[in-house]
């Protein structure tokens, strides 16, 4: 499985471990130089200096050879115009971060499936543990 990541926030490089941990090719995207040759040295996998809502960039990635794109910069502007960007070309599956859940029923419109909102993601397991429903989340 090949995964593109679009920022090298916490969520973003975590995946990128667990994905790397499973045998799956990553690709990670980021602006920063600075910040990819840091990661470069802990991390196994490609590294793009770029920005990940650009076109080109994204036509850079090989849409067709993408199984996942991960929107998962810690700008959430960002990871809504580079999933629309996505969807717009051949990328058969994006998911999205967003912090800001007011974006929800934006993302809905613009069709948008798969939004993730980590807080409230949390939060639910927390209810659910507490209602003794499932496990504590680990």
């Amino acid at each position: 499985m090949r995964a593109v990541i679009i920022g090298a926030s916490r969520l973003a490089m975590a995946s990128a471990r667990t994905f790397l941990a499973q045998g799956h090719e990553v690709v990670i995207i980021e602006k920063d130089q600075a910040v990819i040759d840091r990661l470069d040295e802990e991390y196994d996998c490609s590294f793009y200096c770029g920005d990940g809502a650009r076109p080109g960039v994204l036509e850079d990635m090989d849409p067709d050879s993408t199984d996942l794109l991960f929107c998962l910069s810690d700008d959430d502007t960002s990871n809504v115009l580079a999933a629309v960007v996505a969807k717009s070309m051949s990328f058969d599956r994006v998911v999205l971060r967003l912090e800001d859940d007011e974006l929800l029923s934006v993302c809905e419109q613009l069709g948008l499936d798969n939004v993730i909102v980590p807080d409230e993601r949390v939060a639910q397991q927390l209810l659910d543990f507490a209602q003794g429903e499932k496990d504590c989340p680990q």
